[in-house]
């Protein structure tokens, strides 16, 4: 699969402070890549960067396997974005914004139908952009950014402020224009959404890049815990490593011969055992570790 964007040790700092720490990213062709982090992790200074808003303290950005630096108007020709809120007119109707940009841009005028049709604005094409929702503002912004039909879509934060109809509808058109063959890049401090759509996902915290790769492989990156429920968890804990958690004796996974030495153990010493289950991780539970153990310095 081909790349479509490559960053090589990129970096961005402000004075003393380490925006973005020798980023590694790559994202192929056709993907919905989630870009996840906490407020302030550095997200929104990475994409001003690949979209050459911003210029590295140090390292590269390829994007189409073009420099960046050297290729800048070349390849912003065939990218779109919405960057924070979108721009527009208020006073002028969603068709005359659109007219505004595809002037600019020299693209033909049957292209702000179909951009329209493609966002679900068509029926409000006449209607001045002052009364729009948030969420059909998010829409024409990037109906603005997807006129030039670009191969690539680079959004920062898209569902922020909207209500859950329209973090709906924004999934929705993101998985349309996937399907269509727009490789799409999507920021969000919120895993809960990223999960939704994304087929690939980087996390980065404090400027470093966490972990990157399939959102199906990210639960593995944790190994589920066993939950005990037992009359003496306290006595438990004198013959094996854990915590009590709500009354809840809390291990670490064991091997089936482990686990049947241990309930052997448990019920010599007369500690009654009323349960034992995996603990499932939830993504978020996984996010949150990373973020947690990255900020104590014990991930690796």
């Amino acid at each position: 699969m081909k790349t479509i964007v490559q960053t090589k040790n990129l970096s961005k700092s402000f004075k003393t402070y380490q925006a973005v720490n020798q980023l590694n990213l790559e994202i192929k062709e056709g993907e919905i890549y989630g870009f996840l982090g906490p407020n302030g992790a550095g997200k929104s200074t990475t994409i001003r960067m690949i979209l050459g808003l911003m210029k590295p303290s140090s390292g590269s950005v390829f994007v189409f396997n073009k420099d960046l630096a050297k290729e800048r108007i070349d390849i912003l020709k065939e990218v779109g974005a919405l960057v924070e809120n979108p721009s527009y007119y208020p006073h002028l109707t969603a068709r005359e914004n659109l007219e505004v940009i595809r002037t600019i841009l020299k693209v033909p005028v049957s292209r702000i139908d179909d951009v329209l049709e493609t966002v679900k604005l068509s029926h409000v094409a006449n209607k001045k952009v002052k009364e729009f929702s948030l969420g059909m503002k998010q829409r024409l912004g990037i109906a603005q950014a997807i006129l030039h039909q670009p191969k690539l879509l680079i959004l920062d934060e898209p569902t922020n402020g909207l209500d859950p109809e329209g973090i709906i509808e924004m999934r929705l058109l993101l998985k349309e224009l996937a399907k269509n063959g727009t490789t799409i890049i999507v920021s969000s401090h919120l895993l809960s959404e990223i999960e939704h759509i994304a087929t690939t996902v980087a996390i980065i915290n404090k400027g470093n890049l966490l972990y990157q790769g399939k959102m199906t492989e990210l639960k593995e990156i944790f190994q589920p815990k066993i939950r005990l429920r037992l009359n003496n968890p306290s006595l438990a804990l004198t013959i094996i490593e854990g915590e009590i958690i709500n009354d809840d004796l809390i291990i670490e996974q064991q091997t089936d011969e482990s686990m049947a030495i241990l309930v052997k153990q448990l019920i010599e010493m007369s500690i009654k055992i009323y349960r034992i289950e995996d603990m499932e991780q939830s993504l978020e539970d996984t996010f949150l570790s990373m973020i947690e153990r990255d900020t104590n310095g014990t991930i690796n």
